[in-house]
């Protein structure tokens, strides 16, 4: 349903955001002219966990796009804009069906924690979107923009990760994310804040001994910190355990082992992590 836009998709894109029945709607900063349009896209080839342009298909055709940005490293705060949809595709619930993929992959696999965006107030259609897809409605801008010659109202909306899931689910994710963020930035010290005082960390498959405490295991990941980020590829969760299958972002399709942690009171007390052993291991 929805893709990372492709160079080849620019043509597209270009005659989308002019159609008239779209670009009323759209901001008026808006990249319109191709050579904007391809650089957006060559951006979200480049830097994918901060940028995206992405594609919405029906049954192999175009039919739209959406676009997010990274606004805060550190509270994983990302906006969401750019919406449209072709008028061919309107009335078939093609909007809503791919804001909900898109948040589940901003939220679930890029680790951001929030998403935000604002509609023109003027903009019903987008403003129904918005609650249909889940969007929290936050508060009004009044008369914050000029367009069309006036001041316009902009609504404001934002979903978070505590909206899509909760639980062990959500302590899983949240340590994926600052896993990850540890790899990117070398701040651990944000997946110590969801562990226990005397956590314990096993690595099955793994030549390291098992890590007691907090203070050990931040420290073990600041001295030797992996090399590549995490993927979740499938959750179970069976009271205060869950587990899930896991791959390596150079590989995110296969499958390279079980991250499984244990909670207790909103922190996590254990995590086990098991590497899946090939034949010939």
């Amino acid at each position: 349903m929805i893709r990372r836009a492709r160079p080849e998709d620019a043509d597209f894109l270009v005659r989308l955001v002019a159609h008239e029945e779209v670009e009323p709607f759209l901001a008026a900063v808006r990249a319109s002219d191709r050579a904007s349009v391809v650089a957006g896209i060559e951006r979200s080839q480049r830097e994918s966990a901060d940028f995206g342009v992405f594609l919405i298909e029906v049954d192999g055709r175009s039919a739209g796009v959406m676009e997010f940005e990274r606004t805060n490293r550190r509270s994983r705060i990302a906006n969401l804009g750019g919406l449209a949809v072709h008028p061919d595709f309107r009335t078939r619930g093609v909007a809503d069906e791919a804001a909900r993929e898109f948040q589940r992959h901003l939220l679930l696999d890029l680790g951001l924690h929030r998403l935000q965006l604002e509609v023109y107030g003027f903009n019903e259609r987008a403003l129904r979107h918005a609650e249909r897809a889940g969007f929290v409605r936050e508060g009004v801008k009044r008369r914050a923009y000029r367009r069309h010659g006036e001041w316009v109202d902009s609504v404001m909306y934002a979903l978070t990760l505590e909206d899509v899931v909760s639980g062990g689910t959500l302590l899983l994710h949240e340590y994926v994310a600052r896993h990850n963020a540890g790899v990117r930035d070398g701040d651990w010290e944000a997946l110590g804040e969801r562990l226990a005082d005397d956590a314990v960390l096993e690595l099955e498959g793994i030549d390291t001994g098992p890590l007691a405490g907090r203070e050990a295991i931040v420290a073990a990941y600041r001295e030797r910190p992996p090399d590549d980020e995490l993927r979740v590829l499938r959750v179970e969760e069976d009271g205060p355990t869950v587990a899930a299958g896991y791959a390596w972002s150079a590989t995110p399709e296969a499958e390279a082992g079980t991250l499984r942690l244990t909670h207790d009171d909103g922190l996590i007390t254990r995590v086990v992590v098991t590497r899946r052993r090939n034949l010939g291991d």
